[in-house]
């Protein structure tokens, strides 16, 4: 290399003058501060690209996490506890338990669920029914006769009442009423005339008969052989009255 190239390139970078000094510094801080902030917005875009990864995450975890939490409601109504708890655990419910006091989960029932079957949820609420004790064969209707405004109308059936202790679940222990017995009622009025002759009845099934007002003797025989009555019952004009025949067993 020749002197003058060497001078040549040496002018480039040495000022001829102070004012093209003071120009060189003035590009070189310039440049400095581009460089700076050049720098400054790659770390953050390096931070956002580190973050961007836990955001996501925790934000999935949230969901899967709140998905897990949740549930289709199953049908719970008539189920007993012990059934209910199961079905729930098998849903991925939370049971919640309102009512009566839980004493025999495998007896006492679910009376009503607040969600409904097949809605989303995070818990379900019922109502449980009591613990209702008592004989197997509750027998009709208690406080017999009963009597409410009507056409004049007499309603009998044929019960059986009594039998072993036995614990069950019901929304009103007292209103429990059993199941009326097959067999035959006769009902004859006041001076002897068949109202109903050997009427011939189902299980489950009552007798209906329109009467004038007046008193009435009722009797029956259930399937098995078992009589039961006579018995005799007032029936007002404009009353509906329910007197039924109950055989009383040990």
């Amino acid at each position: 290399m020749n002197e003058n190239e060497r001078t040549k390139r040496c002018h480039v970078l040495v000022p001829k003058s102070r004012k093209e000094a003071d120009q060189l510094l003035v590009i070189s801080t310039s440049y400095g501060v581009t460089v700076r902030r050049s720098l400054r917005s790659w770390m953050a875009v390096l931070s956002l690209v580190a973050l961007l990864p836990l955001t996501v995450t925790g934000t999935s975890n949230v969901a899967l996490a709140s998905l897990r939490t949740s549930c289709h409601v199953p049908r719970m109504t008539g189920l007993t506890v012990t059934a209910a708890r199961g079905r729930a655990r098998a849903a991925g419910c939370r049971l919640r338990l309102t009512g009566a006091r839980v004493q025999v989960p495998t007896i006492q029932t679910i009376h009503t669920q607040n969600e409904r079957p097949g809605q989303v949820a995070r818990a379900v609420t019922v109502s449980v029914n009591p613990l209702c004790s008592g004989s197997l064969n509750p027998g009709p209707p208690p406080s017999e006769p009963i009597l409410k405004p009507g056409p004049t109308e007499l309603i009998t059936g044929l019960f059986i009442e009594g039998g072993a202790y036995i614990e069950r679940s019901a929304p009103i222990c007292k209103a429990l009423v059993g199941k009326s017995s097959a067999g035959t009622i006769t009902i004859t009025n006041s001076v002897g005339t068949f109202i109903a002759n050997n009427m011939a009845l189902s299980a489950g099934q009552l007798l209906n008969v329109n009467v004038p007002a007046g008193t009435y003797t009722i009797a029956g025989v259930f399937a098995g052989g078992n009589k039961v009555g006579p018995s005799t019952v007032l029936v007002p004009s404009g009353e509906i009255v329910r007197q039924d025949l109950v055989l009383d067993v040990p």
